[in-house]
């Protein structure tokens, strides 16, 4: 009687709220609570559209409410090295793979994916799937893709076959390619994750295009040779939006932040139309020594910053403990 009364409540909504309460739910959790419970709402169910699906493990029915909602799966998550195949869900817009097989990437094709807006993979090492899907990213296979997040502890640097991504307008990469901003001739943002600098390329081309970049180098070796940093930037003089991340081992002595000019030549020389600039420093203390000289000279080094970039009042200063 109890769940009978809980039924009749919610079958007494309207259409309209029970479309919007739909929203909030991944397309396996719809099947399970909603699918079969009456014609109503099986006729509300394929009419709803930009589902999400997340699969992480095998799951009941999971076959029945593929060929269900497959072409209602606006997103699609992938946190299993099952297998499935990816060629039912051809109105994917954003797609999601973590440590993907072989598999699953050869799958992430044009043909299956024709309106993919949105691409996220995560990898170990480059291997010949990788390297298959580079080549259709920077080549324009996806030709509606807007937004793409590569990440792996290395990335493919063969690029002979690559052509350009006109569309592409944000990039999240671990690698500094100059192929890759080759291919990219439109974009906007790019989200660069580095050990160091150490690796780049002095050829790089310049990108006249980007406003936007983040530059996080994870190495706790704090010295730079900041002629690296003058030929990254020199190649994206246009930048509006800069956010630069670097670790500072505790076990540093405290002057290199005291007396760090904080890039400022380099940066003022290089960028010419920066806007905002957000220099974030980690303290990495791994032993939990005593960083008492780190947190009583703050202050200063916050204030020496501030004389680097006179009349900068969007350029400041983030320190803080590194969280591992």
């Amino acid at each position: 009687m109890h769940m009978n009364n809980h039924l009749s409540t919610v079958e007494s909504l309207p259409n309209e709220i029970l479309m919007g309460l739909y929203e909030y739910f991944d397309a396996r959790e719809l099947y399970n609570i909603f699918y079969n419970l009456n014609s109503r709402f099986n006729s509300l169910l394929r009419s709803v559209r930009h589902l999400s699906l997340y699969y992480q493990a095998p799951f009941d029915n999971s076959t029945h409410c593929h060929t269900i909602y497959s072409s209602q799966i606006h997103a699609l998550n992938i946190y299993s090295k099952q297998n499935l195949k990816l060629n039912q869900f051809f109105n994917v817009h954003r797609l999601t793979l973590w440590f993907p097989t072989d598999e699953q990437i050869f799958q992430i094709h044009a043909k299956y994916f024709p309106r993919l807006e949105y691409l996220s993979v995560s990898y170990t090492i480059s291997k010949p799937s990788i390297c298959s899907l580079y080549e259709k990213i920077f080549s324009n296979d996806f030709s509606l893709l807007k937004s793409c997040f590569l990440s792996g502890n290395e990335s493919p640097t063969q690029a002979s076959k690559w052509t350009q991504s006109p569309n592409l307008k944000y990039l999240h990469i671990t690698s500094i390619n100059p192929s890759v901003l080759i291919a990219c001739p439109n974009l906007n943002a790019l989200n660069l994750i580095l050990p160091t600098l150490h690796d780049i390329s002095p050829n790089l081309i310049v990108h006249l295009n980007l406003k936007r970049l983040k530059l996080i180098l994870t190495s706790i070796v704090w010295f730079e040779d900041e002629k690296k940093f003058e030929v990254l930037f020199s190649a994206m003089p246009n930048i509006h939006r800069l956010s630069l991340h670097k670790l500072f081992s505790i076990i540093n002595p405290i002057n290199l932040l005291l007396n760090y000019d904080w890039l400022s030549t380099i940066i003022i020389r290089c960028l010419p139309l920066l806007k905002e600039f957000i220099y974030h420093v980690y303290i990495f203390n791994l032993f939990n020594l005593d960083q008492l000289d780190i947190d009583r000279s703050l202050p200063e080094i916050k204030e020496n910053f501030s004389k680097m970039y006179q009349n900068q009042s969007e350029y400041c200063l983030k320190i803080k403990p590194y969280n591992t």
